[in-house]
C-alpha cells in the first residue's frame, strides 16, 4: 500500500519496500545520480488512477536540503549553526548526509507519524521549513526543495555522485556523518572520507519527540490553534484535525501560494504564448514552462485550459494539456500543482533561449 518514489533523478518507479529500492540501485547506482522520495505515498489515495496523491504522504520527518553551487564550505557553516542554535537546546539528533555534489542533506526524526489531514500536509511542511530558515538564518536552504515539499526526492545514502557534465561517477559517495562528525571535521577531509566507499548501514535514527512536538505546536500556530504546554500531542493533533479537515482540499495551498508566492507571468513567458497561438503548436517543453508560470501566477485551471485550447484550436484529445471541459483540468496541470513545482528559473530561460538578453528583467 505505501511506496516511495524512485527516480535518476526522472521518477521511473515505485518501490514498496527496501528490497525493491536495492534492485533499482543494482540496476543504477554508478551509471545514474538515484534518489527516492522523503516520504512514503499511500497507492489507494491517488489523484487520479496511477497518479501519485502526494498528499498522502507518511509525515514521520522533516528533511532539509543545503546546497550552495559555488561554496560548500557555506553549507556546512549553515548545518552547524542550525545543530547548535535548534538542535542541541532540544537534544535533538539529526541524521545529517553529504550528498557528494555541493550540499549536505539532513532529517529530524519525529517519535510517531504526525496523523494531520491531507489537506494542510503540504502546506504545514512549507511553512515550517521557511519559518526555521528565516528564524536561523539559512541562506543555503534550498527553497527550491522547500516549496516541493513533501513531494520531494532525495540523494540516496551509499550511492555514487555522477557528474552532470561527464555522466560518470566523481569518486565522492552519498555519505552519512555523525553530528560530532560534522561538528569537528573540516569539508576537505569530509570530502576524502566520502571518497572511501559506502559506510555500510545507515545509522539508527534517533526519533524526537522534542521535534514533533515543535512541529505540532508550531502547525497549531499555523491555524490559530491555541495551545499550552499541558497540553498533550493527541489533544493539540485532534485539535489540528478538526480545523484543518474543516478546509476545502487544495484551498489552503492556493491561499498560500497567492499570498505568499504568487509571482506574475514573466514577459518572455507571455511572448511565448502569443507565439506558440499564432503557429498552433507548441513542444512538450513549452507546454511545461507555460504550464509552470501560469501555476506560479496563481490562474485558475480553467484559464490555463483556455492558453492551452487557444494554442492548439482542437479538441483535447490524449495530450493532457486541457479537457474538453473547460472546468476541469487536464492530467498533466493536476500532476503539476500536486507536486507544488517552482517556475522555470531565469538562468534555465536563458540556456533554452526564451530570453535571449543580459539585460533580460524577467527574474527568477
Amino acid at each position: 500500500m505505501y511506496y516511495r518514489e524512485f527516480g535518476i533523478p526522472a521518477r521511473i518507479a515505485r518501490c514498496y519496500g527496501i528490497e525493491e529500492i536495492n534492485k533499482q540501485l543494482e540496476k543504477y547506482n554508478g551509471n545514474k545520480n538515484c534518489y527516492a522520495s522523503v516520504y512514503v505515498f499511500n497507492d489507494r489515495e491517488e489523484i487520479v488512477e496511477g497518479k501519485t496523491n502526494y498528499e498522502s504522504a507518511f509525515i514521520n520527518t522533516v528533511w532539509f536540503d543545503f546546497d550552495d553551487k559555488d561554496n560548500v564550505e557555506l553549507c556546512l557553516k549553515d548545518v552547524r549553526k542550525f545543530i547548535k542554535k535548534f538542535c542541541e537546546p532540544l537534544d535533538i539528533i539529526p541524521r545529517i548526509y553529504l550528498t557528494g555534489g555541493k550540499g549536505f542533506q539532513m532529517n529530524i526524526d519525529f517519535d510517531t507519524h504526525v496523523m494531520i489531514p491531507n489537506q494542510i500536509k503540504r502546506e504545514a511542511i512549507k511553512k515550517y521549513l521557511l519559518h526555521l530558515k528565516k528564524k536561523y538564518r539559512l541562506k543555503t536552504l534550498d527553497e527550491i526543495c522547500i516549496n516541493n515539499s513533501i513531494s520531494c526526492l532525495r540523494r540516496i545514502p551509499n550511492t555514487q555522485y555522477i557528474s552532470k557534465a561527464t555522466n560518470k561517477p566523481t569518486g565522492v559517495w552519498c555519505t552519512q556523518f555523525t553530528v560530532e562528525e560534522i561538528m569537528t571535521t573540516d569539508i576537505t577531509d569530509l570530502y576524502t572520507m566520502a571518497m572511501e566507499g559506502p559506510r555500510g548501514k545507515a545509522f539508527i535514527p534517533d526519533k524526537s519527540m522534542e521535534a514533533q512536538r515543535n512541529f505540532i505546536e508550531f502547525v497549531c500556530d499555523m491555524l490559530d490553534i491555541r495551545h499550552t504546554v499541558s497540553n498533550t500531542n493527541d489533544r493539540l493533533i485532534y485539535k489540528i484535525t478538526q480545523e484543518g479537515s474543516s478546509i476545502k482540499k487544495g484551498s489552503i495551498s492556493h491561499a498560500y501560494i497567492s499570498s505568499e508566492y504568487i509571482k506574475p507571468p514573466r514577459e518572455c513567458i507571455l511572448k511565448l504564448i502569443e507565439l506558440n497561438i499564432k503557429r498552433g503548436h507548441s513542444s512538450h517543453e513549452h507546454n511545461n514552462i507555460i504550464a509552470f508560470e501560469l501555476i506560479n501566477a496563481g490562474w485558475s485551471d480553467k484559464d490555463i485550459s483556455f492558453v492551452f485550447q487557444s494554442i492548439y484550436d482542437e479538441p483535447a484529445g490524449d495530450w493532457g494539456w486541457y479537457t474538453d471541459n473547460p472546468d476541469i483540468a487536464g492530467r498533466h496541470i493536476i500532476s503539476i500543482r500536486a507536486k507544488g513545482i517552482n517556475r522555470y528559473s531565469k538562468d534555465k530561460l536563458h540556456e533554452l533561449k526564451l530570453c535571449n538578453t543580459k539585460r533580460c528583467l524577467c527574474g527568477d
